[in-house]
């Protein structure tokens, strides 16, 4: 169940970020030539986030469905060369290529033309996409049907909370049947990207977070697989204790699972869930995997994290049930954070990778070799800084052995800041990790503007950087010679 059995590297970036005219990154044409440029410089693996429709914070870890789409992904050029669109409506599309996404505007220039699409679905379509698209409607039906009845009620209830509806009946027909094409036209041309992976040989790593959001068609649909009171409301909810880079610690606001009734079910929603994603993607990276070991649950009635507690999971037994009933269980553990012992057993049991992250294992200044070859190793994820933006926040110097500063990593690596983050990513390569992934923002050098997300903070950058192309020859050839060097591919 390791994520390979020869050495590879590949490239973090969120589709939401590919470059194109558009305002937001999506997976047409532009998707297709970043898996060329991947199979240009030698890179076998595309590192994704999660991909699911998102809330009004953007996150790609605040879904409203774990197994839906996300519609904005959508490529409005696919749509017109499957005559499903007019070419005319590309014309209004941002002709300049943004910095950072705008999300509002995303959804209400986007949307629109979508539910458009859909509204014109059956007059447009060919036989074969009708098809297809039926096909779809009964092999997706187990999700589906109640995604698409939460999406047309949280309509019709001013896209209040499920919470707070006040009608629990939906009236527009029309809505589901329109979510429902819309959800296929994601699939269908997530289908034909990862086709087209394949072909270059290129595998998706995608990303499963752990909790649902209490907003969402999975708990709105299963309220009893999750902690809620008798009128559906969070008892507890997730987060994580105060550390060192938060001190009050995080307050989630997502619902915890009624683990007991998930075992009753033999953890049939969770094989769903299993089941769904890698029919998407070549790996799963199990978002806080310290999760499926213990949970920190914190009272509705708290302010801060400060007063949670740890609470068991059925790890165990949850893995025991997939491997048996899922053939290629490909997992990477985010084993990160408040580690213990319990955590790195659960890992190990089954065999599962787990994370280096270089801007965490240098304040010892690792010696690469010694990291374990079923691991994983990053110069930083998208929780991190930029390796020029963490390097730029590092003092510049100092008498202590035990603090890290610009002046000893310069040294170690007898290098300057303008090629620092290529010697950092030799490094990662040199790993004894039998898998590197490199964010593209480090293989661009970007600095600290570029981060894609603060952990435990709303800010408007969060999820929004997008990259320009910015890929040149140099940089690519670059790449492709560390790779062969390190036997990477």
């Amino acid at each position: 169940m390791t994520i390979n059995t020869n050495r590879k590297s590949g490239v973090l970036l969120h589709p939401t970020a590919l470059p194109g005219l558009g305002v937001i990154g999506e997976i047409g044409p532009d998707a297709y030539r970043f898996v060329d440029h991947l199979s240009d410089m030698g890179q076998s693996l595309w590192q994704i986030l999660p991909i699911g429709p998102t809330d009004n914070y953007n996150s790609p870890y605040s879904s409203i469905s774990t197994f839906a789409g996300n519609p904005l992904l959508i490529s409005l050029h696919l749509l017109v060369e499957d005559n499903l669109l007019d070419s005319k409506v590309l014309d209004n599309c941002e002709q300049t290529i943004l910095n950072h996404v705008p999300f509002n505007e995303v959804v209400s220039f986007k949307i629109p033309i979508l539910k458009e699409v859909s509204k014109n679905f059956n007059l447009n379509a060919s036989p074969g996409m009708k098809h297809s698209f039926e096909q779809f409607c009964i092999d997706h039906s187990y999700w589906l049907d109640d995604y698409a009845q939460y999406c047309t009620l949280k309509e019709e209830n001013g896209q209040k909370s499920w919470i707070d509806w006040n009608s629990q009946t939906p009236k527009n027909k029309e809505c589901a049947y329109d979510e429902k094409v819309i959800q296929f036209i994601f699939h269908d041309q997530w289908s034909r990207l990862r086709e087209y992976c394949f072909k270059k040989e290129i595998q998706i790593i995608g990303d499963m977070p752990i909790y649902v959001g209490y907003d969402s068609a999975d708990v709105y649909a299963n309220r009893e697989l999750f902690q809620l009171d008798e009128s559906g409301r969070m008892t507890y909810q997730a987060g994580c204790p105060p550390c060192e880079y938060q001190k009050e610690g995080q307050l989630w606001g997502t619902p915890l699972y009624n683990w007991d009734n998930h075992e009753k079910t033999n953890f049939r929603w969770w094989q769903k869930r299993f089941k769904k994603l890698l029919g998407m993607v070549d790996t799963i990276r199990l978002d806080h995997f310290i999760g499926y070991s213990k949970y920190y649950r914190i009272s509705m009635n708290e302010k801060t994290a400060h007063y949670g507690e740890w609470m068991r999971a059925p790890g165990e037994k949850l893995f025991n049930v997939l491997s048996s009933t899922i053939k290629d269980l490909n997992v990477i553990a985010e084993d990160l954070g408040d580690v213990t012992e319990e955590v790195i057993s659960l890992r190990d049991k089954f065999n599962f990778p787990g994370m280096r992250v270089l801007q965490f294992e240098f304040d010892q200044l690792a010696s690469p070799e010694n990291f374990p070859k079923n691991s994983v190793v990053y110069t930083g994820t998208h929780d991190n800084d930029t390796i020029l933006g963490w390097i730029g926040s590092l003092p510049i110097s100092d008498s202590s052995t035990d603090i890290l500063t610009k002046n000893k990593l310069l040294k170690l690596f007898n290098c300057t800041l303008d090629d620092i983050h290529w010697e950092m990513i030799n490094y990662a390569m040199s790993a004894g990790s039998n898998t590197t992934i490199i964010p593209i923002q480090d293989i661009l050098g970007k600095g600290p503007s570029c981060r894609f997300n603060t952990p435990g903070t709303l800010s408007p950058n969060n999820w929004s950087w997008r990259m320009k192309e910015e890929l040149s020859k140099p940089i690519k050839t670059k790449l492709m010679e560390l790779t062969k060097i390190h036997k990477k591919n």
